[in-house]
């Protein structure tokens, strides 16, 4: 018996049976579908030119099988795909940052005088409608066992400005006041010619307002009355001498000479019965809820000291303001 070699079933059917072209690719689909193939997933070289015959045709797709195998395009095998491309970033425009600006008041008459500061600005409202200001005249107050007034004032770098309305020094840190179980910072301190506070009815020569602050934000203002006397050369204060040696030439510039120390414990008096009440800043913006501290016993300066401020400020003074009822305590 003649023994034929047995062709592949494929390869029969495509050869032997004349298919149209539609035909064709309906059974080639089944057979793909069947094996679990996609035809989009074949991956096929491209081809000089389509096959035009069915002949032709059942010849490529039996190449393609013959070749391709069970094929499947994961999508891993794909190239990957470009990063998208970041949107450039809007450009930002930096501007210069706009100076602060401050109204203007001063302590004479007029549109910027005292009786004006409310008007100036709406941040000095407080001036004009506050009822707890600053100064106000010392009287009436109630006889008390107030705690002491511990002073913890070290020496510090003399920094000194005129900054147009009174003479000014920043102390440095570690310098405190502790008063009630209370600590406060000293931070600044400046001078006014006459005093801003009245006891009975009567101003002092001069005062320095001792700023202090708590670490919640509260002020306390200690005020040191300074008198003059005709005795110049026994009664010079040492640290007032000081601050007037180096005081700028120049109004707003603030100076720090080389090497130069004060010490704010020489301006104080040896007497530290006080008076204390609520108030509030003498100058713009007039903020409230100030405790204030007035010494009893002013500290004593020359009369030549006296005159050397008065030539720089002759009057920078607030006007007394209303009690409006405030309680004032008194050191008995």
């Amino acid at each position: 018996m003649k023994l034929f070699k047995r062709a592949p079933f494929c390869q029969v059917f495509f050869s032997r049976v004349p298919l149209n072209t539609y035909l064709a690719k309906l059974v080639f689909g089944l057979f793909l579908s069947a094996s679990g193939i996609s035809f989009a997933q074949q991956a096929a070289p491209a081809a000089p030119s389509a096959p035009t015959t069915d002949d032709e045709m059942s010849k490529a797709i039996l190449e393609k099988l013959q070749k391709s195998g069970d094929i499947v395009i994961r999508p891993s095998d794909l190239p990957p795909k470009p990063p998208p491309k970041a949107a450039a970033p809007n450009p930002v425009v930096r501007t210069a940052p706009k100076p602060v600006e401050h109204a203007h008041w001063s302590y004479t008459e007029g549109p910027d005088g005292p009786a004006n500061w409310g008007k100036t600005s709406k941040e000095n409202l407080l001036c004009s409608i506050g009822k707890q200001q600053s100064p106000m005249n010392i009287e009436g107050g109630i006889l008390v066992d107030l705690p002491p007034l511990r002073f913890d004032y070290k020496l510090s770098p003399l920094t000194i400005q005129d900054n147009g309305h009174t003479i000014l020094v920043n102390y440095a840190e570690g310098s405190n006041l502790s008063l009630d179980a209370r600590q406060y910072r000293l931070v600044q301190f400046h001078f006014h010619k006459p005093s801003e506070e009245a006891i009975d009815g009567k101003r002092a020569d001069m005062v320095a307002h001792l700023v202090h602050q708590h670490h919640d934000g509260r002020l306390l203002v200690v005020a040191v009355l300074m008198n003059s006397s005709q005795e110049a050369s026994q009664a010079e204060n040492a640290a007032f001498q000081m601050i007037l040696n180096h005081i700028p030439l120049v109004k707003k510039e603030s100076s720090s000479p080389n090497g130069v120390m004060i010490d704010l414990n020489q301006l104080l008096p040896k007497n530290l019965a006080y008076f204390t009440f609520m108030g509030s800043l003498t100058t713009p913006p007039c903020s409230e809820n100030v405790q204030w501290v007035v010494l009893k016993e002013a500290a004593v300066i020359s009369k030549q000291q006296l005159d050397n401020f008065s030539r720089i400020y002759p009057n920078n003074a607030r006007p007394l303001q209303s009690r409006s009822g405030r309680l004032i305590k008194e050191a008995r």
